[in-house]
């Protein structure tokens, strides 16, 4: 079985926006399993106050750093604490820089020196070659998927979004599954690490919140999302395998209802009727900066077809991915 790296996560504050932080630990999750969490400033400062926000609601340790009239106070101080922390925990072997500071190679090229792998994390534009360069792997902010707190819908009336919750659900778990390392060189998760991702995203999630008793019976009740599958021994290590859509056909539609992260897509194509449930992250590429209203006129790709003698919404309504914004008139 694999072993799970174990990651260590420095923020310069000072430099990195709050907002950035959902997006930069789902990235990470998917690399292993986040221990350190330390954010660096001067918090008495007035432009740390986004910061101050997102620490109440995510688990990182706020480091205070006086400037004391010295330049790279907070770099000094990350540095010191990296190269501390790198020591003595030989456990850690990922140390994640986050900041368009340029002067944190330095501290990237001595923690390869100590046998760490470094990913750096910065603004794109903003940060020199020698900076990207001395990392193992560097991400810009621009190029991260954004994030969802809310994909569950939970601050949604129960009314308002009782049509598509289940489809939001789907998107949970997919989102698990995403950030969840594959098994070995299969195109497998293991079902204990899928869980730990469920929980990272939400610590208080539970399958009897959903009638089920176990993690792996809830799993399998999404059986045209997820495959499940055991090794066959006595104590069995149970594997989960995302069943990809073949689908490939492209209609066209008009957004009839947004909730939350969710949009209702009333297809216009004369030969697929129905309503079709989209996740705004699934929006193609090219207009991922531009924002999603009723009425639009769109297309996209089939996921699944609507089924319109069912009773249920969950199989009433298709599923829609790499929508594309057609030109308004």
């Amino acid at each position: 079985m694999n072993e799970t790296s174990k990651i260590a996560i420095f923020f310069d504050a000072e430099n990195v926006p709050a907002a950035m932080v959902p997006e930069i630990i789902s990235f990470l999750s998917t690399k292993g399993d986040i221990l350190f969490q330390r954010a660096y400033a001067d918090w008495s400062i007035a432009n740390t106050k986004a910061w101050q926000t997102q620490i109440t609601k995510t688990p990182i340790t706020a480091i205070q750093q006086f400037h004391h009239n010295q330049e790279q106070a907070v770099d000094k101080a990350v540095m010191m604490d990296a190269i501390e922390l790198a020591i003595k925990h030989e456990e850690i072997d990922i140390f994640t820089l986050v900041a368009s500071d340029n002067g944190y190679y330095s501290l990237s090229l001595r923690l390869r020196e100590l046998g760490k792998r470094v990913i750096g994390i910065g603004e794109k534009g903003k940060c020199s070659p020698i900076w990207i360069n001395s990392c193992n792997e560097f991400q810009y902010f621009e190029d991260l998927e954004e994030v969802d707190d809310d994909i569950l819908l939970q601050s949604e009336k129960p009314a308002e979004t009782s049509e598509i919750k289940d489809f939001a659900l789907e998107k949970f778990l997919e989102r698990a599954f995403d950030s969840t390392p594959f098994y070995k060189d299969t195109n497998t998760k293991l079902l204990s690490q899928m869980w730990e991702s469920i929980l990272r995203q939400k610590p208080d999630f539970s399958v009897k919140d959903y009638g089920k008793k176990t993690a792996r019976e809830f799993i399998m009740s999404f059986d045209d999302k997820f495959k499940v599958s055991d090794d066959g021994k006595n104590q069995k290590t149970f594997f989960v395998e995302k069943i990809e859509s073949k689908n490939s056909q492209r209609i066209t539609g008009i957004i009839k209802r947004k909730i939350g992260c969710y949009c209702i897509i009333s297809s216009t194509d004369k030969d697929k009727k129905g309503d079709y449930f989209f996740y705004r992250n699934e929006i193609n590429p090219k207009y991922k900066k531009q924002k999603l209203e009723k009425g639009m006129k769109v297309n996209f790709v089939v996921v699944r077809e609507p089924n319109l003698n069912s009773g249920t919404f969950k199989d009433k309504n298709g599923r829609a991915t790499d929508l594309m914004i057609e030109q308004q008139t």
